[in-house]
């Protein structure tokens, strides 16, 4: 093995693996020390972070900067770009260093990530569809402005708690089912916001033309996931105690800027303020003047003659009967899966030994396959559209996934491709995931109609919790590391079983799958 070879072998594969799940990594600098996780290497940790993040930094700056300057002014103003780029970041840097911070409170079972993850989900499957119905009827301004403020209440307050289990053990368990509750709130607010700021005011902004938009705030999305881990994989390598009061903190002084950056953007788009009318039929009339409505806008028939169980059903009978309804299906499947940089990856990977600042950095190389979905989903859907885009995404994610299940196998462990494998393999099906996740987010908002797209989506986010629930079902039940080939297996047929899905579809849309050329 060369020198070159080595230091890669020693940087991918941790040395303080648990119980023989990866081999010991050769003799390297890159040795954790378990008291703070950090390399003991620690300036050449350091280095290789800030480099890292002010490379990817000026990238991002770059790249917005073309982006901005480009078609996207066309159809929508910067700061709806700018919005949509701080809104994302808070959510999924807390995405992920909560599951690091449960790494290193419960350092052997996935049992505890998954009650986290199963909390949170199972509230998102039970209230999604009533976030969905108030997107529809509450003011957009006011709506936006009110997720917004449960998501930073509910990472502050979570955050505070995670530092005093991790600074003092006082009461880990009680002060841990607290920050479930407020994982609960944190992930409804989520949902509500993407609802609100995708599936509505994307569509208002646009005059229904979304490809474009909607590519760059993906874009910028990715970017977000891409830049949050490897900021707080430095951060935390000095400590995860720091990690929760700097999360704290940037919450608390972020949540001023957004507010005027949502607001700045409302005004921005006038029409934004004409969805109304039901917004005064639910009793929020106290907020009227936000609206700026006239007297005939306040007039209009009660809805109290339709109960909430008869809407829900209304509802759930109109998307289950829907045409979107078997793509919808293969976009909550891919939802069942333990293959991406989720919280039970991020937790399995924590326990057989890679560090905090690995973790981030090996998690931006899978944003950046994302980041390039967005540039490829444009050439494809010139080429042969939108719907046919989708299936060549899915099905090229399940091809990639399949090296992934195979390095947790007797031979993947033992074979120094294992961890290229499983990290290659992850981070090339990132590629297909994304362009399949903006042709169904376009396919939706092209096939539903505006008054019902946000309880369509209400119902989709259900369906998609239905599955992510089963996810921590699953490890849950099998919470031994050791055993993670067993969801790894399940999850890789998931991925096949949503292409299949979204393959009928297309046939229902086209009534064709393939283009078969007559010879003469």
């Amino acid at each position: 093995m060369t020198s070159a070879s080595l230091s890669l072998h020693a940087f991918i594969i941790p040395s303080n693996v648990y119980k023989g799940v990866y081999p010991a990594a050769p003799n390297s600098t890159l040795y954790y020390n378990d008291s703070i996780n950090m390399p003991r290497n620690d300036k050449e940790a350091a280095a290789i972070c800030i480099i890292v993040t002010i490379v990817m930094g000026l990238a991002i700056s770059i790249t917005l900067a073309i982006t901005l300057t480009g078609p996207f002014t066309k159809h929508t103003s910067s700061q709806a770009a700018v919005m949509a780029m701080v809104d994302n970041v808070a959510p999924l840097v807390f995405e992920f260093t909560c599951y690091l911070f449960i790494g290193d409170i419960f350092k052997t079972s996935l049992l505890l990530a998954s009650i986290y993850g199963f909390s949170t989900t199972i509230s998102a499957i039970v209230w999604s569809n009533w976030v969905g119905r108030l997107a529809d009827s509450t003011s957009r301004l006011l709506f936006v402005r009110m997720t917004m403020l449960v998501q930073k209440s509910a990472i502050v307050a979570s955050c505070i708690l995670f530092y005093i289990i991790l600074e003092f053990n006082y009461r880990p368990y009680l002060l841990y089912s607290f920050i479930v509750v407020f994982g609960c709130m944190l992930k409804l607010a989520f949902i509500a916001n993407n609802i609100a700021i995708e599936k509505d005011w994307i569509m208002v902004m646009t005059d229904g033309d979304t490809e474009i938009m909607l590519t760059v705030m993906k874009r910028i999305d990715l970017f977000c996931k891409t830049m949050a881990p490897v900021m707080m994989g430095s951060l935390m390598a000095f400590g995860p105690s720091v990690g929760a009061i700097i999360i704290a903190v940037w919450n608390i002084i972020s949540v001023i800027i957004e507010y005027q950056l949502v607001f700045q953007t409302y005004k921005a788009f006038p029409r934004l303020a004409s969805k109304n009318k039901a917004y005064i039929q639910n009793g929020i009339g106290e907020q009227a003047p936000l609206l700026n409505n006239s007297p005939e806008e306040l007039s209009g028939p009660s809805n109290t003659e339709t109960g909430v169980d008869q809407q829900r059903s209304v509802s759930f009978t109109e998307y289950i009967h829907h045409k979107i309804f078997p793509a919808s299906l293969a976009a909550g499947m891919l939802y069942l899966t333990v293959l991406s940089f989720g919280g039970i990856m991020t937790s399995y990977l924590k326990i057989v030994g890679y560090s905090d600042w690995t973790l981030g950095l090996l998690r931006a190389v899978a944003g950046v396959a994302g980041i390039a979905s967005t540039y490829i989903l444009p050439y494809l859907s010139a080429k042969i559209g939108i719907i046919r885009a989708g299936v060549w995404a899915l099905w090229f994610e399940s091809a990639a996934l399949i090296p992934v299940v195979l390095s947790f196998t007797a031979w993947g462990n033992q074979s120094p491709w294992g961890p290229i494998m499983l990290f290659g393999g992850m981070s090339v099906s990132r590629i297909g995931l994304w362009v399949f996740d903006i042709s169904e987010t376009m396919l939706m908002q092209q096939m539903v109609d505006n008054a019902h797209i946000g309880s369509i989506s209400g119902w989709q986010h259900s369906l998609c919790n239905v599955f992510e629930l089963s996810q921590f079902v699953l490890t849950a039940v099998v919470p031994d590391p050791n055993d993670f080939i067993i969801p790894a297996t399940v999850s890789l047929g998931a991925v096949v079983a949503a292409s299949i899905s979204y393959t009928v579809f297309v046939k229902q849309e086209r009534g064709h799958l393939f283009h078969i050329k007559k010879r003469l």
